[in-house]
């Protein structure tokens, strides 16, 4: 994508490795999207739904232009009427951390039929609980048709873990956070700048 490409209604946006992109939903609201990042774009009315394939995403959702994330079967979906800003991050094809920078946003995995709350500060661990061989697509979104059916991203997730000591500490929590650049932990921990020496 050159700057200032429009993205359509069921668009893939790729974003390879050592890229960076931002994507502008407009009143404030957008998307980061970190090095070697997938995500498929759907616009319901003023609902945003960013579906992450793979990689690692940051989220800013304001009230006139509410952004939401489809991991598989689990949707974030941020507090009515608040600033969110959120990470999303698929450290490896069976886990993904999830995190509230600012305000607070609901975890629903339609699976489990319940939803979690998450509040400004806090992370929250995901794995998968089919394999990877068992998937199947997603419902369509905004009257497209949702994920690429191969991906493993379209099974069903559970949230299973909590940290409440701030989110760079429970997102250093993750077993595979050695794994990542300074670049890449600083996707997860500010969608702005982050100090790399």
């Amino acid at each position: 994508m050159t700057q200032g490409t429009n993205v359509f209604n069921g668009d893939t946006v790729e974003v390879e490795p050592g890229g960076d992109s931002v994507l502008l939903m407009g009143h404030n609201a957008s998307v980061h999207l970190a090095s070697d990042t997938a995500v498929r774009f759907f616009r319901c009315g003023d609902t945003s739904t960013v579906q992450l394939l793979r990689g690692q995403m940051s989220f800013r959702s304001t009230p006139q232009r509410p952004v939401q994330v489809q991991l598989g079967d689990a949707t974030i979906q941020p507090t009515a009427g608040q600033m969110v800003v959120g990470t999303v991050s698929l450290t490896s094809p069976t886990t993904a951390n999830l995190g509230a920078q600012q305000g607070s946003f609901t975890v629903t995995a339609a699976h489990e039929g319940k939803s979690v709350l998450v509040n400004q500060g806090e992370s929250r661990l995901a794995t998968l609980t089919t394999p990877a061989s068992q998937t199947s697509a997603n419902p369509p979104l905004c009257g497209v048709a949702a994920a690429v059916p191969s991906n493993a991203v379209s099974t069903a997730w559970v949230m299973i873990g909590l940290g409440t000591a701030g989110l760079a500490t429970g997102l250093a929590l993750s077993t595979h956070q050695t794994s990542l650049t300074c670049e890449q932990k600083g996707a997860l921990v500010s969608p702005y700048s982050f100090p790399c020496q």
